[in-house]
């Protein structure tokens, strides 16, 4: 009950389904790139030797909110992704995105472990 009335606030311009599902879709733009692309971020050098982009898996870390930030303006929703190299089910990374209160990106964080 009260996490449905903090949605409804919250989630006006986009819902939460909608700002995990842009997550996703930036964090594949991000893979497809390193594996395919120019590799802007030049994330090969830091990804595990020999790793192929069928080989990294993803699954929902969290969706937080933010009320109070030195960093961003407030509120703001983080929507978290784990990078998981499947076969030995290790933690490579966490991708995240931060959207304003209009559902905005307001900045995005990739940390590779």
């Amino acid at each position: 009950m009260i996490l449905e009335k903090i949605e409804s606030i919250i989630f006006q311009s986009k819902t939460k389904d909608q700002l995990i599902e842009e997550t996703l879709t930036n964090l594949s733009g991000i893979l497809a790139d390193a594996f395919t692309g120019d590799d802007v971020n030049e994330l090969r050098k830091i990804l595990p030797d020999k790793i192929q982009v069928e080989d990294i898996g993803v699954k929902l870390k969290n969706v937080s909110l933010h009320l109070d930030s030195i960093d961003y303006p407030v509120p703001c929703v983080e929507v978290s992704i784990v990078m998981i190299l499947e076969v030995k089910e290790f933690e490579i990374g966490v991708y995240s995105i931060i959207y304003d209160s209009n559902g905005e990106q307001v900045d995005e964080i990739l940390i590779i472990n």
